[in-house]
């Protein structure tokens, strides 16, 4: 129970010491005092509103605007707070409530269909195919525009699909391909993986589309896509191989010439063409017969046919004897014997190194005993130089030109003396406003000091007010107020009656003329400790 009493107490003490040090306080250090209480009250407020402002995200974009109206008046009726970008066809909403408004936008149908969807909303029974795939194509297309212009720095996207009629041979079947048309943002660029990202969801959202069909252009008429490849991605490629190679190069031999002694470049020319070998190779067995045999068997059994007669007249043959019983048998066989088979398919990946060129350059005066063939020599292994393709290597020497690099060097150490200069200028600045507030702080508390009156009881101080007349006050001391009558007392001292007005005329000279008593009471209390 006294716990509890205890703070409140403490509270109540220390807000009377704070008004009692307050009302001490000059007018110039109330001021200040106020406005910064004002100044941190308004700084809170700021940033509490500044915290509770919720993360506005696009809900719709590209809207016209009977749509961006229809989104608007929902909003309003629901509550939900909203932004409008890009002239009104942006409209942005907290993100947390987004996906909750989409599907109350989507629930009341208040954003138009599509062209194409309104196509298959009024295609009939007899309503061709031709006209249906037509729609179909231009539903695909509005959803891939629509995708594609989520991408951050993606203003508009136009995207046109060519889509073949099906074959019924599979050879003869022509490829889908897609365009995109983008329209950046101003001041914006998309990276390689951005333009891939495209070529993906296009061709991932068409079934049997090859990324290798879809070109990608911007407003401006810059290829940014072909054959599903981001732009520049070759030359990234070849960039990225050249400065691995450089760098592993320049190492090596700075660790024999020294850093700075030796400048190594290589340039590879890289092939991005796609092949496909096939090869087939036939072997016969060494455990078998020949490749093919041909085997073949005549056979006669019984007796021989008997002589016939003589010629007749007119030629004819008088009949003969009876022929004896005879068989004849013919078999002819071909024996084939398949030969061992093997089929090679190589596919070479893009990206192969089709030529090579290094040059290296030594510093003649740090590298003049060096062997030119011998560096020669270890680049060429250490590259992979081959050449039956053509790879080149020079090495030479030659005074390098180090100007460049003094001057770099002194600006690079007068830049890092600026910043030790300017980090001792902001320590100092430090410094110099701690040691402000701190002086501050000690002339506040000095003329809280100086203003700080005791509360002495005077009526217990020794009375020695000799020296003090009414000349030496400013003002007159008023006589004391008549007596009231009182009933009759004992006869009073005389010498008490006037220590007694001595008494009452101090009181009345502290109560008109504080400050100079208080600095008389002082000059006493000093003399006295001396």
């Amino acid at each position: 129970m006294a716990n509890a009493n205890k703070g409140p107490a403490a509270i109540a003490e220390g807000a009377k010491r704070f008004l009692t040090g307050f009302g001490e306080f000059t007018a110039g250090q109330k001021a200040v005092v106020i406005a910064v209480v004002v100044a941190l009250i308004a700084g809170g407020v700021a940033f509490s509103r500044w915290a509770s402002t919720p993360s506005y995200t696009p809900m719709y974009t590209n809207l016209s605007g009977a749509d961006a109206a229809a989104v608007v008046e929902k909003l309003k009726a629901s509550g939900t707070p909203y932004e409008l970008g890009d002239g009104g066809s942006t409209i942005s909403v907290p993100q947390a409530n987004v996906y909750e408004a989409r599907l109350e936008i989507a629930k009341d149908g208040l954003i138009q269909e599509s062209e194409s969807a309104s196509l298959l909303d009024k295609a009939g029974v007899t309503t061709s195919a031709e006209i249906q795939n037509e729609a179909i194509r231009k539903d695909l297309a509005n959803e891939l525009e629509d995708t594609i212009e989520s991408i951050d720095g993606v203003n508009t996207a136009v995207v046109n699909l060519a889509i073949p009629k099906k074959d019924v041979f599979i050879a003869e079947q022509q490829p889908t391909t897609a365009s995109v048309l983008l329209g950046l943002k101003p001041g914006t660029s998309l990276t390689d993986d951005q333009v891939r990202s495209v070529v993906n969801l296009v061709s991932g959202g068409v079934a049997g589309m090859d990324p290798k069909n879809v070109s990608v252009v911007d407003g401006k008429g810059n290829t940014l896509s072909t054959d599903g490849q981001g732009g520049g991605t070759q030359q990234k490629q070849a960039d990225e191989y050249n400065n691995a190679e450089s760098t592993r190069l320049q190492a090596m031999l700075e660790q024999v010439f020294g850093p700075g002694n030796v400048k190594a470049t290589v340039s590879a020319e890289l092939d991005f063409d796609e092949r496909i070998i096939e090869s087939e190779e036939f072997t016969r067995p060494t455990d078998i017969p020949p490749a093919a045999s041909t085997e073949r068997i005549e056979e006669y059994t019984g007796g021989a046919p008997a002589v016939g007669g003589v010629l007749g007249p007119d030629n004819i043959q008088a009949p003969a004897g009876q022929e004896g019983a005879s068989q004849y048998r013919s078999e002819e066989r071909t024996v084939d014997n398949k030969l061992d088979t093997k089929k090679t398919t190589t596919k070479a990946a893009p990206g192969s190194v089709k030529r090579k060129n290094v040059a290296v350059v030594l510093d003649a005066q740090k590298a003049g005993t060096a062997d030119v063939a011998q560096v020669q020599a270890i680049v060429t292994s250490a590259v992979g130089i081959d050449p039956n393709r053509g790879d080149t290597v020079n090495v030479i020497k030659t005074a390098f030109d180090t100007s460049a690099a003094d001057e770099a060097a002194k600006a690079l150490k007068e830049a890092e003396e600026a910043e030790k200069q300017d980090e001792l200028l902001s320590y100092g600045k430090t410094a110099a406003l701690a040691l402000l507030v701190f002086i501050m702080l000690i002339v506040v508390l000095l003329s809280f000091r100086r203003r700080k009156v005791e509360e002495i009881d005077v009526a217990s101080l020794p009375i020695h007010l000799g020296d003090i007349t009414d000349e030496t006050l400013h003002e007159p001391v008023l006589p004391p107020a008549p007596p009231v009558p009182a009933l009759p007392a004992a006869p009073v001292d005389p010498a008490l009656e006037a220590a007694a007005f001595r008494r009452d005329t101090v009181v009345e000279l502290v109560s008109r003329q504080p400050e100079e008593v208080a600095e008389l009471l002082r000059g006493w209390l000093a003399d006295r400790r001396s």
